[in-house]
């Protein structure tokens, strides 16, 4: 699956994301806010991994624009977890995410 694939899979996010464009004016908050949630749609879409996020740590300085979203992975009977990137300079693209 290429990435323009993967992108568009994210169908109730993509108007959001239109609209949502990082900038100057957008604080830490709401960068997180739409982080997560484009870490948990496309972990259950892609995955079928049930992302439930706790905290989002920005990354570098002003120059970097990605996150790393901590949380979990909720299993059946099982919490394991889980780390993902997400880069909000690149259209919100999840770049990666693994097992802590």
């Amino acid at each position: 699956m290429n990435h323009y694939t993967k992108r568009t899979s994210i169908k109730p996010l993509n108007l959001i994301l239109f609209l949502h464009k990082p900038s100057v004016e957008m604080d830490k908050k709401e960068i997180s806010k739409l982080a997560s949630a484009v870490a948990t749609t496309y972990t259950k879409d892609e995955k079928d991994i049930d992302f439930v996020p706790k905290d989002v740590e920005f990354l570098g300085g002003e120059d970097l624009s990605t996150v790393l979203g901590h949380g979990y992975a909720k299993g059946k009977d099982t919490k394991t977890e889980m780390s993902v990137t997400v880069d909000y300079g690149d259209d919100y693209r999840l770049t990666g995410y693994g097992y802590t």
